[in-house]
């Protein structure tokens, strides 16, 4: 048997629990992957809640991102085997001790040298959303960016990409989070009340573009502040922002398929540092999700599944 965190109803974070599940059956072209790592994004709320990503009807697996060791692969799977360090993301399922692929080709990737198992556990989401945000806001070297929940899974990526592109970044985060953001060259501002005033106080020739991770009334502001619509990215005020307002809304779903073999090298050479906020044991998940939901966590928060014990096999390697 595996555990696996799940829900039978839609509903708030008190609805996930650990359950005891049969180990899946490994088909022709699949690939069974024991997770170390899960990572919890904000998304996979929004999924336990239903609405308009639909009810449950019976139960549900929960989470997208992973991290973990090949244990077994089908007839057929010629780029993995039992071992490889992989990470990826399968929607709804993630956070399982042990997760069946069904298509690797297009959801799994081997963990390059120098990207930690944890780190790698929490970037499917974030770092696929934030690549495509970035190829959507066409920056160019010299221009201003304003990121808000720069600290937070998504914001830390997409500055830093700007970064490297060559953009000034002002980045929006809690006054504890500041620090880090100066460290990776992000000029922090204070959110809340009278932040457009202090965005102006740093740039007073204005903003080129901005990066949007809240709601329709931060796209307002911007909007209000002088940024261009056609230079706003928001990935938090729902769909119907692109219509109302001419933003764009490039998310996880424009992204490519090979971003997370690219995001996953550009962190493994160190030019993107993603932070682990806190680590918590599987069986801790409501508490782990009330963290990232108010705690304002900087960097990624993730789940850890227990490494199971060494085989003879691997104890003799040892010896």
């Amino acid at each position: 048997m595996s555990r696996r965190v799940q829900y039978t109803s839609n509903g708030d974070i008190d609805q996930l629990h650990l359950a005891e599940v049969p180990v899946p059956d490994v088909g022709p072209g699949q690939v069974l992957v024991t997770v170390l790592y899960a990572g919890l994004n904000p998304l996979d709320w929004k999924m336990l809640q239903g609405g308009r990503f639909g009810t449950v009807e019976s139960a549900s697996g929960n989470g997208v991102d992973f991290s973990g060791v090949v244990a077994s692969v089908g007839e057929g799977v010629a780029d993995f085997a039992p071992g490889d360090l992989v990470y990826g993301g399968l929607p709804k399922q993630a956070q399982t001790e042990q997760l069946l692929i069904p298509d690797p080709a297009e959801r799994l990737d081997k963990i390059p040298h120098g990207l930690g198992i944890d780190t790698a556990g929490g970037l499917y989401v974030a770092g696929r959303t934030a690549v495509a945000g970035i190829r959507a806001l066409g920056l160019s070297e010299g221009d201003t960016l304003f990121v808000s929940g720069a600290s937070g899974g998504v914001g830390i990526i997409v500055a830093q990409l700007a970064r490297n592109l060559g953009a000034r970044v002002i980045g929006s985060a809690s006054p504890g989070n500041h620090a880090l953001l100066d460290s990776l060259g992000v000029e922090p501002v204070t959110y809340g009340e009278g932040l457009w005033d202090r965005v102006r106080a740093l740039a007073p020739n204005g903003v080129q573009a901005a990066y949007s991770t809240q709601g329709e009334d931060e796209i307002t502001g911007m909007l209000d502040f002088g940024i261009p619509a056609g230079r706003i990215v928001s990935i938090g005020a729902g769909p119907t922002v692109a219509e109302t307002y001419g933003v764009s809304i490039a998310g996880e779903a424009k992204a490519r398929r090979d971003d997370m073999v690219w995001l996953g090298q550009a962190i493994a050479y160190g030019h993107i540092h993603v932070p682990i906020a806190r680590v918590f044991d599987a069986d801790e998940v409501q508490d782990a999700y009330r963290h990232l939901l108010t705690a304002h966590p900087a960097g990624k928060v993730l789940l850890r599944f227990p490494a199971k014990p060494l085989t003879d096999q691997q104890r003799a390697h040892l010896s």
